[in-house]
């Protein structure tokens, strides 16, 4: 993507006047119309396609889908006809079993690694499905590993290692486990926004920083961040650049693997202030979520332990709700919402939507040279959870009884 490296969109000019809801104007519509090529799972699935919360995909160069079910304690792998290649793993202490799965990475070859934080350790499998080896996440072993534990991972396209961000968690952890991590060294560097290429190759995971993004508002065990204050948001293109956001702003920073800047790509919008208005909006829908959560859980444990198992819940709801209407807001809405990366080395950057909590909003297509293609609607194909060769997509959906299914589509070429 060597172009990529030579774009720089400029964030002054006349142009950036629009506001996020005004920029719908200036879209230029794409539509994907995604083939389906096959889904798995559901109610009259075989054992291994019965899902519970596959939470991490990822594809290799074959177009085979690995999914990661942390509740299972499984990696199925699905071949590009949607026929079962093998499951691997198991919950369980051993080799290649799975205590705590919270992350998945696939690299283009077939290889591919679980993040295990009951283990404190990647597990590194092979092309064949087989454990290779363990690599801990830190000096620690065993529950002090989870002391390295990282908010999100890519794998890196070079091999061998993958891109991180850091949790943040490291201190806070080990201040609550300090007794079971006592005479142990603990890694506590994680960092949110603090961007890593870990290096795989040895016995531990080598740290090696590349970027730092702006965390204006974290959130700690103590204080919550306020309502709309912008997250890290990031993602790793084929050649190895990472784009990640940080603001309220359209603005997409380009970071190459070396860790130099390469620029910002951006588009004519900026954030909308956060009015009277739009507190009294965002309460209202925050305490109807909330009404909607208490009655769902009232009715789960009186279902399970009878008749007032939940005589606490007027007051449970008075709490949280004097806890909404309390809540701090930041300033303006950030534009952006997600961002990922595709197999042919473009961006798909989700904006909000029409209400300002609405967090799947149209997406933008930018394409591998960093200009704007076009925009897809809200809803229509969504963000995939991973995106393969050829154009392959894979999503998550449920039924109205809330069973899984992975559907896997082809997207067509101008919006690859």
């Amino acid at each position: 993507m060597t172009s990529l490296r030579n774009t720089l969109i400029a964030l002054a000019g006349a142009g950036l006047i629009a506001s996020a809801a005004g920029i719908a104007a200036q879209d230029r519509p794409l539509a994907a119309g995604p083939d389906e090529v096959y889904r798995v799972g559901g109610l009259a699935a075989p054992e291994w396609a019965q899902f519970v919360r596959p939470i991490q995909m990822g594809f290799d160069g074959a177009g085979n889908l690995y999914v990661l079910d942390p509740e299972v304690g499984r990696v199925v792998v699905i071949d590009a006809g949607g026929d079962l290649v093998r499951t691997v793993g198991r919950k369980g202490e051993g080799p290649g079993e799975f205590q705590i799965p919270s992350d998945l990475v696939v690299w283009r070859d077939g290889r591919f690694a679980v993040a295990d934080q009951g283990h404190g350790a990647y597990q590194l499998f092979g092309l064949d499905g087989q454990l290779e080896r363990f690599v801990r996440m830190s000096t620690a072993s065993g529950q002090a590993g989870m002391a390295a534990a990282r908010k999100a991972v890519r794998a890196d396209p070079a091999g061998g290692a993958v891109i991180a961000e850091g949790a943040g968690m490291g201190a806070i952890l080990f201040s609550v486990f300090a007794e079971e991590f006592e005479g142990e060294t603990v890694d506590v560097t994680g960092e949110d926004g603090k961007l890593e290429r870990l290096d795989l190759s040895g016995e531990v995971a080598a740290a090696e920083s590349i970027a730092r993004a702006r965390l204006i508002a974290p959130e700690t065990m103590e204080v919550e961040a306020p309502y709309f204050a912008p997250v890290v948001v990031w993602d790793v293109l084929p050649d190895g650049t990472i784009g990640y956001f940080d603001s309220t702003a359209y603005e997409i920073n380009l970071v190459g693997a070396d860790g130099g800047s390469m620029g910002v790509l951006t588009r004519p919008v900026r954030p909308e202030a956060v009015t009277a208005r739009i507190r009294s909006a965002v309460i209202e829908h925050l305490l109807a979520e909330l009404d909607e959560r208490l009655e769902e859980a009232m009715e789960e444990m009186e279902e399970l332990l009878g008749p007032g198992a939940m005589e606490a819940m007027p007051e449970v709801r008075k709490e949280q709700q004097e806890e909404i209407r309390n809540q701090e807001f930041y300033p303006e809405i950030p534009v952006l919402r997600g961002l990922r990366a595709t197999w042919d080395g473009s961006f798909w950057v989700q904006r909000r939507g029409e209400d300002p909590w609405d967090d799947k909003g149209p997406i933008d297509v930018l394409g591998p040279d960093g200009a704007y293609m076009g925009t897809l609607s809200a809803g229509e194909p969504g963000m995939p959870l991973a995106f393969g060769p050829d154009g392959l997509v894979a999503y998550v959906e449920r039924d109205e009884l809330d069973v899984v299914s992975v559907v896997v589509r082809r997207l067509p070429e101008e919006v690859r």
